[in-house]
């Protein structure tokens, strides 16, 4: 194919390119108004290697836009507004690909800074409670005397209340009422007499 020459395609094509956009790398050869029909169903990547595939032709008229777009997209309309105040005030101006570059590497070391930081927080805590269970393991156990004369007294305690529940359960209030009674009715009964008993007398 001559160097420079370039080839038109009729519209019937660009659905057939569009399905295969994955098969193109330089397309310097092709006409621009083809490009500008083809190039927007790019993905980033497809747009990417393509331009960096071709060498010989400048695709910025077209892809330009679409790296704005691109840039709209992943980074929000505030964003590119800003970018764009910023080029009139210093009455500069960037490709829209480089911008997105500059911005994606500022945003990743963002990301890289924040995760140092995050990474340096989680192992001053880590050494804190360290810290304090070595605290904890340092301090002294109470003496065993002490121990056991705290259980002696939860034990008189226990047994204390064990005596009371005995004295007031049902079946205890229960014998001392029969006691009571048997005692009462010994104490109002009839007074008898002992009997005489009459021994025989010794007739021999």
């Amino acid at each position: 194919m001559e160097k420079g020459r370039l080839i038109r395609l009729n519209d019937h094509w660009v659905s057939i390119a569009i399905d295969n956009l994955d098969s193109f790398g330089d397309v310097g050869y092709l006409d621009f108004r083809f490009l500008d029909q083809l190039l927007p169903h790019c993905s980033k990547d497809q747009l990417i290697h393509i331009e960096k595939s071709t060498k010989d032709v400048d695709l910025t008229p077209i892809t330009d836009k679409l790296w704005r777009r691109f840039f709209e997209r992943d980074f929000g309309g505030k964003a590119t507004d800003e970018v764009i105040q910023k080029m009139k005030i210093k009455k500069m101006s960037f490709k829209w690909s480089e911008l997105y570059q500059a911005k994606s590497k500022r945003m990743e070391d963002d990301e890289k800074e924040v995760g140092e930081r995050l990474k340096k927080l989680y192992e001053k805590e880590a050494a804190r409670k360290q810290s304090r269970q070595v605290k904890v393991l340092d301090k002294v156990p109470p003496s065993s005397s002490s121990n056991k004369r705290t259980g002696s007294k939860k034990e008189s305690k226990l047994m204390n209340k064990l005596r009371k529940q005995h004295l007031n359960c049902l079946e205890m209030r229960n014998i001392q009422a029969m006691k009571m009674k048997r005692t009462a009715a010994t104490c109002s009964g009839p007074i008898r007499k002992p009997r005489t008993s009459i021994k025989p007398m010794n007739v021999f």
